[in-house]
């Protein structure tokens, strides 16, 4: 699969209309994926892009974080577990407290239930229900079902996949079964052959006491990845447990922002035309 890292302006490489669809993916759970679907949602919103979020992870981490209060039935499962849904990611998405600019299409605990359905051109639903939504960016917090019903619908809405590891052997095997789960959507289904791969985000780097475990994997990660690992790395800091705890943004700690400057330079590397440089 290509190592590149394509841009979110490129016409070609649109879904729905929409100029970038990210699916934020691994198979090993506790890897930072809500945390970096919304470290980059929220940067991607400060610098003035329309962002909407779909919390895709029956945990719904990503909503409860966000602070959203989610009226009854009103969640992503209203739009897989039916047919008609041809523009629907706009009407069931609510504001957030986070940032004007970021919107959210909450989950659910019901989008268990859904893993055990296949029906017919199901996996299609996601991609059609993005059509027409007023964003410029779609980040989709993606569970860690490999090949699961919700995982083919994920990938068959995005532009791109970004997977997120910690730097032990458990965090680098949840990305390599990523990859070779995206590896086979890719061979196996014709839904969407243009999906490509947007790097790899390391989070809960060890800055400050960097332990050796952590250097060996980040050696083998360097080996597996080449160019797909990004930088910077995520640091370790006790903030952004507070800040989820709390059910709020860790830049609103003074110890969060060094968390907010990396995530701005991920954006910088993601989303390049939205850099300081390019602006």
């Amino acid at each position: 699969m290509t190592t590149s890292t394509p841009s979110v302006m490129a016409a070609d490489a649109s879904v729905g209309g929409l100029r970038d669809v990210m699916t934020i993916a691994s198979e090993k759970g506790g890897v930072g994926k809500t945390f970096a679907t919304l470290g980059l949602a929220r940067e991607l919103a400060s610098r003035g892009l329309k962002v909407g979020v779909i919390d895709l992870d029956p945990r719904a981490t990503a909503t409860v974080w966000l602070g959203v209060d989610v009226p009854e039935g009103e969640h992503i499962g209203a739009i897989l577990g039916v047919d008609d849904v041809d523009g629907a990611a706009a009407d069931l998405a609510l504001p957030t407290p986070w940032h004007p600019a970021l919107a959210l299409v909450p989950g659910s605990r019901d989008l268990a239930v859904l893993e055990q359905t296949s029906p017919e051109y199901g996996e299609l639903r996601l991609r059609r229900a993005l059509a027409g939504w007023d964003v410029d960016v779609v980040l989709i917090d993606a569970p860690n079902r490999q090949g699961g019903f919700l995982i083919r619908s994920a990938l068959t809405a995005s532009t791109r996949v970004v997977y997120t590891t910690t730097p032990d052997e458990d965090g680098r095997a949840g990305v390599e079964w990523a990859r070779s789960n995206v590896s086979r959507f890719r061979t196996m289904s014709p839904l969407n052959p243009q999906l490509a791969e947007g790097g790899v985000i390391v989070t809960r780097w060890p800055d400050t006491v960097t332990t050796r475990d952590a250097r060996d994997t980040l050696a083998a990660l360097e080996e597996d990845l080449g160019d797909l690992l990004l930088r910077p790395f995520i640091p370790e800091r006790v903030a952004v447990r507070e800040a989820r705890k709390g059910e709020v943004w860790w830049g609103d700690y003074r110890n969060g922002r060094v968390i907010t400057e990396s995530f701005a330079g991920l954006v910088d590397r993601l989303w390049p035309e939205t850099s300081v440089e390019a602006r």
